[in-house]
């Protein structure tokens, strides 16, 4: 596992880094995230669900 990698799972593990999700859209609103993140109104992650 590359270094870089190793030491973020670490951090993670020590919960000292925390991702944040904004938002979850389901596979068929792949476009309204897209338009969303591309607007700037993302705050936090993007995600889709498959």
């Amino acid at each position: 596992m590359d270094t870089l990698l190793v030491a973020l799972k670490d951090l993670i593990e020590a919960r000292k880094v925390t991702p944040v999700i904004g938002r979850t859209y389901p596979l068929r609103e792949t476009p309204q995230a897209i338009d969303r993140v591309g607007l700037g109104h993302a705050r936090g992650k993007v995600a889709i669900t498959v």
